[in-house]
């Protein structure tokens, strides 16, 4: 039996959502490096969603770990803009977001957590879902191909090795 995602899917259609997925492409249409649109958004929750899984650490639906990584960079826009952290303008552009898509108060309160969180990703004290966004966000990466390799300031050897 599929799990009803009529939540994620309101939200990829949400109109907020749509603008700062456009912005974030526009502003990223000549970035060498990893980019941070939709495609991106769906790899890190996809891999969070098993890590969790795995780990056996289900705090939080399949819905609410998709969108927590579909919106964890939604302000990577304003960044590029303003020099503010992205995490922390994702959490608060995330927030009337979900509440829109009739997620309730305590899985926003999670999802933003663990969004704010997706960057601290050495912390010895993050929430599972922070975790699991800051470990996806890593591991959802093509780095074995590309070209930006060494230049690119995230990059391990390590990161060439399929994990997810």
């Amino acid at each position: 039996m599929l799990l009803s995602m009529a939540r994620v899917n309101r939200l990829l259609d949400h109109e907020s959502y749509i603008f700062y997925i456009e912005m974030i492409n526009e502003l990223e249409k000549e970035r060498r490096f990893c980019k941070h649109g939709f495609d991106h958004g769906l790899s890190v929750a996809r891999i969070a969603y098993t890590y969790l899984l795995e780990k056996g650490d289900m705090g939080l639906s399949k819905e609410g770990i998709y969108a927590a990584a579909l919106l964890h960079d939604i302000g990577r826009w304003v960044e590029y803009q303003t020099g503010e952290d992205h995490a922390e303008v994702s959490a608060r552009l995330a927030c009337p977001l979900l509440e829109d898509c009739g997620f309730d108060a305590e899985d926003i309160q999670v999802i933003l957590v663990g969004i704010r969180e997706h960057r601290r990703h050495h912390d010895a004290n993050l929430s599972p879902l922070g975790e699991a966004l800051a470990i996806a966000d890593d591991w959802s990466r093509d780095c074995r191909y590309c070209s930006a390799q060494t230049q690119c300031y995230k990059f391990t050897p390590e990161m060439k090795q399929i994990v997810y």
